[in-house]
Parts: C-alpha cells; structure tokens; sequence
C-alpha cells in the first residue's frame, strides 16, 4: 500500500514537472520570437528566468506559474508595443502629409521623443515593472489626432485659397472691357493682397484666419464680377432709353456725359463706384423722363387755362412771368426747375381765381342788402343801385379791379345809410 502511495506522489511530481517544463519550453520560444522585434521583453526574461530557477530547485508549482507569468508579459508587452508602434507611425505619416502642405510639424515631432521617454519611464504591473507603452500610445494617438485636425482646417484653407484665386481670374478674365488689362489691374487691386494675407496667415498655422479671408476674397471677386456685369447692362439700357428721349427733343447730355464717366470707371475696373454710379443715372434718367412729361404736360395745361382766363378778363404778370421762366427752363433743359415755375403759375392762377369768387360773392351778399332796403324811402338809394349795377358790369367783363373798386363805394354808402337815424314820421 505504501508502495502505491509513493508511486503515486512520485507520479503526481512528474507530471508537475512535465508541465511546468512545457510551459518553460512554450514561454521560452515565445520570447525567443518576440526578441526578434524591438519590444522590450526584458519583464518576461526575467520571469522565465524565475521559472527556470524555481524549476532547477523541483518547485514545479511555481515554476509554472512563473512559466505563464512570462508568456503572459510576452504576449501583452507584445501587443502593447504593437499598439504604440502603429501609432507612431501613423503620427509620422499624418507628420509628412503635414510637411508636404507646408504645415509646420515641430511639436507633433517633439511629441514621440516625449512619447519615447514615457516607455522607458515605465510602470509598475502586477509586480513586474513594465514598459509604459499604453500611456505613450495614448500620447501619440491624441497628437495624430490633432494633427488630422489641423491638416484638415489647412486643407479647407488650401482649397479656399484655390477658390479665392479662382475668383480673381474670372473676374480679371471678363469679357467686355475695351481695355482688358487696365480691367484686370483695376479690378483685382487689393484683393491679391488679401490673398497674400491668406497664405501668409495658412504658413504661420492660423488655417482659420486663412480660410475667412479667402472666403471673403472669394466673395468679393464673385460680387465684383456680377456689379459689373449689371453696371454694364444698366448703361446700355440708359442708353437706349436715353436716344429715345433725345428724339422727343428732351435735352440728355449731362446725363449722357456721366454715363461716359462711369463706364469709363467699370472699363478700369473701378468697379464698385462705377456699378453704384451707373444704377445712379439710371434712377436720374427715369427722373428726366418723368419730370420732362410733367413740365411739358403742365406747361400745356397751363396755356390753356390761361387763354381761358385771358378771355375772362384775368391779367397777371406773376402768371405771365412764371409761364416764362418755365418756357425758358424747358429750352435749357431744367425740366425740374420748369415745374417750379409752373407751380408758381398755378399759384397765381389760384389767387386770381380766389379773388374772382370772393368779389362775386361779396357782390351777391351786397345785391341782398339792397334788396332788403328797397321801399326803406332812401332817396340816394338808385344813385347806389347804379353803382352797384356798374360793378356787376365790370366784373362779367373781367375788370375786376374796376369792379372791386365801384363795389367798394356802394358797400361805403351802404353803410352810412344804415347808421344814419331813421326820419321822424
């Protein structure tokens, strides 16, 4: 029976050793392997060196255990320096992208030697002291990731760059201008500066300052080219609406010199103030035609109702002037000024006529008091009737003055008869 029990024991321990020499044997290889890379394995060496020792002394347990102990700082070291090595290339990829583009890449490259040292620093792991590669990992892959984002926004500034250049040679590139490289200098002054000003801000690193100004070059070179392009329009249609009013006789050549002036302007491709210049003597243009029917309609009108009133008797001179100095406003072309004039016509014409129907009225009102005093026994009150009768006369022939005045003496008399006392039956 004690013989079964040591055969058993001395079985038990050989079957302890046997594994503990595989897994010895398994872990060695492993690191044998591994050693081939640039991972630091020396964690693992030293447990296999352990489990070697613990193996050598018949303490197959811990051998075993120290056995697997290594394999498992191979496998992991492994993996964790794979890890830091992907990224690190991955970083000195997004590096040279970045340099191709001329970014500046100085802190990204100082970063892996920081990187570097944190491995070697290293950390303390389940009782071994390890390569820190997770946390150098972390490093690396946070720098990748800023360095994608600053290619990204340098990338976006590159290309609104491209387009802000694009801009400028449509612009200088218009068709129409008789002059095309006065054109071109006039119009894209300042905004190669500008863009200038953009590469310069994309070299230093500030992708976004770079983007915004050649966005806004961008803009500015498409709404230079569309104010043209309008400016130009408006001018031709002036153009055309002005010889149709030369033909009514309207008198257009300030108007016609300006338009000159401004297309003068958008050909050297001054063109902002030469657009806003142009939709100016197009308003201007509407204006004289608007105001030129106004005068010349007015001032028909107004000899009409004049002949009218002349035939009524109506004289004025403040009438006859205005008509005048309308007259002579149109021959110099100050349609403007010819409506004023008219309006002081028309002013004239308003007073006159007012008056006229103030005598009439006054007539009529002194008409009723006589009637209201015939059979009163007033001896002198024909001699009034006469006058009265008189002032009618002379206003139906439009002598109002003349009937103003005898009016005046019946309403005198009129009033004297009234305040004198009654006779004494």
């Amino acid at each position: 029976m004690d013989e079964h029990k040591g055969s058993g024991i001395g079985f038990l321990k050989a079957s302890r050793a046997r594994h503990a020499e595989e897994a010895i044997g398994h872990s060695e290889g492993l690191v044998t392997v591994l050693k081939l890379t640039q991972v630091d394995l020396k964690p693992a060496e030293d447990a296999l060196a352990i489990a070697k020792d613990l193996f050598a002394t018949h303490d197959y347990a811990k051998a075993l255990r120290a056995a697997q102990k290594a394999e498992s700082l191979a496998i992991t070291l492994d993996e964790r320096y794979s890890g830091y090595q992907k990224a690190e290339k991955i970083l000195q990829s997004r590096i040279g992208e970045m340099s191709r583009l001329g970014l500046r890449t100085e802190d990204l490259e100082a970063l892996i030697g920081r990187a570097g040292e944190k491995v070697l620093s290293g950390i303390w792991e389940n009782g071994a002291f390890v390569p820190n590669y997770l946390e150098a990992r972390v490093l690396l892959e946070r720098a990748e990731q800023e360095g994608r984002t600053l290619q990204d926004k340098a990338e976006r500034a590159s290309n609104s760059i491209f387009l802000a250049e694009l801009g400028i040679e449509v612009l200088v590139e218009t068709k129409g201008p008789a002059e095309p490289r006065a054109f071109a200098q006039g119009a894209a002054w300042g905004l190669e500066e500008h863009l200038q000003d953009a590469t310069k801000e994309l070299a230093l690193g500030n992708a976004e300052g770079a983007t915004l100004i050649a966005q806004d070059i961008e803009r500015k070179a498409t709404r230079l080219r569309m104010s043209y392009v309008e400016g130009t329009k408006v001018l031709d249609d002036a153009d055309v609406r002005l010889g149709d009013m030369r033909a009514e006789g309207i008198l257009t050549e300030r108007i016609e010199s300006q338009i000159k002036n401004a297309r003068d302007m958008l050909a050297t491709g001054i063109i902002e103030p030469g657009a806003q210049m142009a939709k100016r003597l197009a308003d201007e243009t509407k204006t004289l035609a608007e105001t030129y029917e106004k005068a010349r309609t007015g001032l028909a009108d107004a000899d009409v109702l004049y002949a009218r009133l002349t035939r009524e008797g109506f004289h004025s001179y403040d009438a006859d002037a205005a008509i005048r100095d309308t007259r002579t406003a149109m021959r110099e072309g100050n349609y403007a000024r010819a409506v004023e004039h008219l309006e002081r016509a028309h002013q004239a014409f308003a007073r006159r006529t007012n008056a006229r129907e103030a005598l009439a009225k006054a007539l009529e009102e002194t008409r009723t008091r006589m009637q209201m005093l015939q059979g009163a026994g007033v001896s002198f009150l024909p001699d009034i009737q006469e006058v009265l009768d008189r002032a009618g006369r002379e206003f139906h022939n439009g002598n109002y003055s003349g009937s103003s005045e005898d009016l005046r003496i019946a309403t005198v008399l009129l009033d004297q008869m009234t305040r004198a006392p009654s006779p004494k039956p």
